[in-house]
């Protein structure tokens, strides 16, 4: 975000009439806790913020208002102090991360020509710095205003004024994890073209600031910049309705959201501005926010299915930050304003684990600023309804009972159970999947809105098969009106010598259902299947009897015959003798 639209606060002093009464939300929003850095005579500045390892890491300076010094802090997620670091005389514009590091982005002021520079850092999680660059764009005024990592790369975008060009150009440079530059665009315009905010997104390069002719103070427009992952110009849209317009702040993801002020358009002087454009930059829907007074959006986030949007308004008390919630569609859903005195706002905004963080200032009097953090958390209902009394379900380890129960939670991911099973004697529910389609259970769900799930239920049977002997399979639990199939292995057992078992049937009540061994049926209650089974002669056993009993007749008989050849004749008559 551009250090002009986030300081432009500091010359605010206008009162105004009283803001309009907050949107009704269905959802809960509350503000947990603000911490204030700095006392009553420092000058404390907060411009932007990131959230790395449950840690937040903010950029802006401290000091005095003649002399101060660009500034990181580390502060806990209760507001506590953990760490800060400083560098020479300037501010941090712009804040990011890659997980393992923190890099700044932002100005060096010098009392001598040039008297601007642009200057980026990166150090690890503990404020630690690993290295430090300058650029100097100019012999005049040169700065960098957002800073992009991705895959390991540094991208950040700043402005340089020449001597007698009557210009400002866009410059947009990159560089490499050890600090060492890639390579560096600028952006030619007539006139003066300053950048507020980048986004990288698809291989795109979004950039937004302000553009307006040399000495045209009363006619700027805002201006999104295209530019392809090799810096080279895609696009180029101004957007403005004759007057001063001006674009903060951007985020990519259906489309291109841009948030900024303007008073071309709206109810009062400066009013916030909010736009969604395509990929080409033509505008889907733009809207309007304020009163008669001066106010201004400074920056934003998507979290969900929101478009998170910070800045401030005028109101009869004075400036006061707010933060505002929109739909996709441009509805807004919601405002909250902070109650603190005489003139605050809101500078960076960023999204964590459904939390809302936000960084901004308080300005107690000339040259004297203090920063200010805080955080805001929407929690949604879920409700589980049941088709009847007795079933439960758990959330996160929270256990409800009842026909429909209702759970408040962030919109942060959660698990989610129900009940698998309610008994009644062999019929039992079992769980069959939720209202959305989902079948897992338990299952991950992540809350974007009030939401209301049924956890339907199918009515099952149990199938009981049992058989005093061989083995009996098939039984279980069965939907109504399913196919369930019962057999029994083998049908045929032998009982002894000369006799099996054989398979006799199905029996159920006392009634013979089949007398397959297999036995399919439709499931319409419960069923008790016993296997029945009648005793019969060994066929194998009998044959073998048989076959013996005909091997010994055989052999009785050959033997029979064999002592009948082997038998003497009787001896011959003597002779004479007839």
């Amino acid at each position: 975000m551009g250090s002009k639209a986030k300081l432009a606060f500091c010359s605010i002093l206008i009162a105004c009439l009283t803001f309009a009464v907050p949107t009704a939300y269905p959802e809960k929003t509350v503000q947990a806790g603000l911490q204030i850095i700095g006392s009553e005579a420092d000058y404390v500045v907060f411009n932007d913020l990131i959230v790395v390892g449950g840690n937040i890491f903010i950029g802006g300076c401290s000091g005095s208002f003649e002399n101060h010094v660009w500034t990181v802090w580390k502060i806990s997620v209760d507001g506590k102090l953990v760490s800060s670091t400083t560098g020479g005389k300037g501010y941090v514009t712009s804040i990011t991360s890659d997980g393992l590091r923190i890099c700044v982005a932002g100005v060096l002021e010098h009392d001598t020509l040039p008297k601007t520079t642009g200057f980026l850092a990166a150090f690890n999680t503990d404020l630690e710095k690993i290295w430090e660059k300058e650029w100097v764009g100019s012999s005049l005024f040169s700065n960098f205003e957002s800073v992009a990592v991705e895959q390991g790369r540094i991208y950040v975008v700043g402005e340089a004024q020449y001597f007698g060009e009557r210009a400002t150009d866009i410059v947009l440079h990159k560089y490499d994890e050890n600090g060492s530059l890639l390579w560096d665009k600028t952006f030619i315009a007539t006139g003066h073209q300053e950048a507020a905010s980048m986004v990288l997104h698809r291989g795109r390069i979004y950039i937004v600031g302000t553009t307006a002719i040399y000495g045209s103070n009363g006619s700027v427009d805002g201006l999104l910049l295209v530019a392809d992952e090799n810096g080279s110009e895609v696009n180029r849209i101004s957007w403005g309705g004759g007057k001063r317009d001006f674009f903060s702040d951007v985020k990519a993801g259906d489309g291109v959201y841009v948030c900024g002020y303007t008073d071309s358009y709206g109810e009062g002087d400066l009013d916030g501005l909010l736009l969604k454009m395509d990929e080409y930059g033509r505008v889907v829907w733009w809207r309007t926010f304020g009163g008669a007074g001066d106010d201004s959006f400074l920056s934003l986030c998507i979290e969900g299915e929101r478009i998170h949007v910070v800045g401030h308004v005028t109101t009869s008390r004075g400036m006061l930050p707010i933060y505002l919630q929109y739909g996709f569609d441009g509805m807004l859903l919601g405002n909250w304003t902070l109650a603190i005195d005489f003139l605050s706002s809101w500078t960076g905004v960023y999204p964590a684990d459904g939390v809302i963080h936000m960084v901004g200032n308080n300005m107690r009097g000339l040259f004297r600023n203090r920063g200010i953090y805080t955080r805001y958390v929407t929690s949604y209902l879920l409700t589980v309804n049941f088709p009847d009394e007795g079933f439960w379900a758990s959330l996160d380890g929270e256990n409800k009972t009842g026909r429909s129960v209702g759970f408040e939670a962030l919109g942060v991911e959660h698990r989610l159970e129900a009940a698998h099973y309610r008994v009644e004697g062999e019929t039992r529910l079992a769980f069959s999947m939720w209202s959305d389609g989902v079948a897992d259970n338990p299952r991950v769900i992540r809350l974007k809105r009030d939401t209301v799930l049924d956890a339907a239920y199918r009515v099952e049977h149990h199938v009981a098969v049992s058989s005093e002997i061989g083995e009996a399979s098939g039984g279980g639990w069965y939907v109504e009106g399913s196919t369930a199939t019962v057999s029994v292995a083998p049908s045929i057992i032998p009982k002894d010598f000369f006799t099996n078992h054989v398979f006799d049937g199905w029996v159920e009540n006392g009634r013979k259902a089949s007398s397959s061994p297999v036995y399919s049926f439709t499931v319409t209650r419960p069923v008790r299947l016993t296997a029945s089974w009648r005793t019969e002669l060994n066929p194998f056993t009998v044959g073998i009897l048989v076959l013996l009993m005909v091997l010994l007749v055989l052999v009785m008989l050959l033997v029979f015959l064999a002592r009948r050849r082997r038998q003497p004749l009787p001896p011959p008559p003597p002779p004479g003798q007839a």
